[in-house]
């Protein structure tokens, strides 16, 4: 029995912005450049780039055109409380995801990977919604703390006049920001979507049945 198409939309749907979401946090997390030079008078960055990221910090020279990347020898040693937060939010982020996607292709009504049970489907389309809605929620978190913390040390550093690197959010940030929104966008339309009361089957009004005595009997006036 064939799926209507309005039916199977949100799931593709929601497939495409969860997957453009994980996409858009691999790249961000790949990349790595959560913090650039910012480009204002009090920078002293001239014959270099900086790019600071999770997991690393490295420097483009200009005359030389060549990259140098200083990575810690442990991650588990000590660093700034919002740097260890930001990586474990964003690994999180990263499970939460990937772990959404087999439910959310197991529970889409256009595929067959299993017998047409509807109510099986559903609760797979809602665990894989619920998955995008905490890993986007998550990353948000994670975001939301990084930039205060960028944003309130640029302004410490501007209003004290001190000449040398103030940094400014990088393009790796911006890419986990576009993921969290299309994260947390998969995971709402999935909820509403296939939420249990917009897909209760509708109760037909209970039929009466009348004595035989009573349907014969006509009506008079």
């Amino acid at each position: 029995m064939g799926v209507p198409t309005a039916a199977a939309a949100p799931d593709v749907l929601g497939m495409a912005l969860g997957g453009l979401g994980l996409l858009f946090f691999v790249l961000g997390a790949g990349t790595d450049c959560w913090r650039e030079d910012a480009k204002d008078p009090h920078s002293s960055v001239g014959l270099s780039s900086r790019c600071r990221g999770l997991w690393s910090e490295c420097v483009f020279d200009n005359m030389a055109s060549l990259w140098t990347c200083d990575i810690p020898t442990s991650y588990l040693s000590e660093h700034p409380a919002v740097l260890v937060t930001t990586r474990a939010l964003v690994i999180v982020t990263g499970i939460l995801c990937t772990g959404a996607m087999p439910s959310l292709i197991v529970g889409m009504r256009c595929t067959h990977l299993m017998r047409d049970n509807v109510r099986q489907k559903y609760k797979f389309t809602l665990a894989a919604g619920t998955l995008f809605l905490l890993g986007g929620l998550a990353g948000t978190a994670a975001v939301l703390w990084y930039a205060v913390d960028t944003v309130q040390k640029y302004r410490l550093e501007v209003s004290f006049g001190i000449p040398g690197v103030t940094y400014e959010l990088g393009y790796s940030y911006w890419m986990a920001v576009a993921g969290t929104l299309c994260t947390c966008a998969a995971g709402i339309l999935l909820l509403v979507a296939n939420c249990p009361r917009t897909q209760r089957p509708r109760r037909k009004p209970p039929h009466v049945l009348l004595p035989p005595d009573f349907q014969r009997r006509g009506t008079y006036l």
